[in-house]
């Protein structure tokens, strides 16, 4: 039983040396043998055999010999991005029709192909064309990460966003299809973390999506991380008193102008961000220009985020969806 226990343990050491070392090499993309000791505080040794294993499995690749001062060249390895692929498929609103984007993507989140098609309607039968396309071309894609808006869907994919046993069960599904594991995510949720990667300074990031005519959602990201709440439902921000059960934002414009400023000023004082990103296309530009002016305390001018307002929401899912894709193969 002890020597069991032991090889359970020296297994868990390697993957987790594995792990830190992958890490490293993504990071640097090419790297010497002395650098990622640095880098990782592994041992020679111990890099020397993980670096052999990678580069059977093709993960890695030989690189060019580069000088060193007062010795000879080394051997450089360079992290191979194409080892494994990511596809993303986005589904959006436009001009009143649901869209769809695939992406596909190497590890270092570079695009290799895009396309979006027209949706009949969103539910997830209507992947499976684009999916099989996708995957006929593409055979390495090792994971897919699909976002869309919550407040457009409902059933099993609503039930899929919120990350309950039910979604686990339409995740399964889909993984057995497509041999290919599959998550959900909600836009707002893929583009706050994508937003917290063009801020990493900002540990506390909100955002938020704001389109007169649609519900509101919010999204929160604290270092690096999503908070999702208890059933993988916070930020329903449709649901604040000051929407009177309609959970829309109005048309009208100076109607959606009033609620926007009494829903970020909400958000803002309950969660108190460092950085707030309203994605919003129509509402008048100078709106937190707007607050400022109506701010009756120093306690709310104290409370006022840095805000962003952003009308290119789709760049920041994908980097999101990016991120959420990395992590998971990390744990493959």
């Amino acid at each position: 039983m002890l020597l069991k226990n032991q090889s359970i343990t020296g297994h868990q050491i390697r993957e987790q040396n594995l792990l830190t070392l992958r890490r490293a090499l993504h990071k640097e993309q090419v790297a010497t043998i002395s650098c990622l000791k640095e880098l990782t505080g592994l041992s020679v040794v111990t890099i020397n055999k993980l670096i052999m294993s990678l580069l059977e499995t093709g993960e890695i690749t030989q690189g060019e010999l580069v000088s060193t001062s007062g010795g000879r060249p080394a051997a450089s390895f360079r992290y191979n991005a194409t080892h494994k692929l990511m596809l993303i498929i986005s589904c959006y609103q436009r001009a009143g029709n649901d869209y769809a984007c695939y992406s596909v993507h190497d590890l270092f989140g570079e695009c290799i192909e895009r396309r979006e098609e027209l949706l009949s309607k969103i539910h997830t039968d209507e992947f499976r064309i684009g999916i099989e396309r996708v995957l006929d071309l593409y055979s390495k894609v090792a994971i897919i990460g699909i976002s869309m808006p919550s407040d457009t869907i409902g059933g099993r994919v609503a039930s899929a966003l919120r990350h309950d046993p039910r979604s686990k069960r339409l995740a399964q599904h889909l993984q057995k299809r497509f041999n290919v594991p599959v998550f959900f995510e909600t836009d707002i949720n893929a583009a706050t973390l994508g937003c917290h990667a063009r801020y990493p300074n900002h540990h506390y990031v909100s955002g938020v999506v704001l389109v007169p005519g649609r519900a509101p959602a919010c999204g929160f990201c604290y270092q690096g991380s999503l908070l999702r709440g208890k059933d993988g439902m916070a930020g329903e921000i449709r649901y604040f008193p000051m929407y009177n059960d309609m959970g829309v934002l109005p048309v009208d414009p100076l109607q959606a102008d009033e609620l926007a400023q009494r829903t970020i000023r909400a958000v803002m004082c309950v969660l108190n961000p460092s950085l707030m990103v309203v994605y919003t296309e129509t509402l008048k530009s100078g709106i937190a220009e707007r607050m400022k002016k109506r701010f009756s305390s120093e306690a709310e001018i104290a409370f006022m985020p840095k805000i962003e307002i952003n009308s290119k929401i789709r760049d920041d899912i994908v980097s999101g969806m990016i991120i959420l894709c990395l992590e998971k193969l990390a744990k493959l």
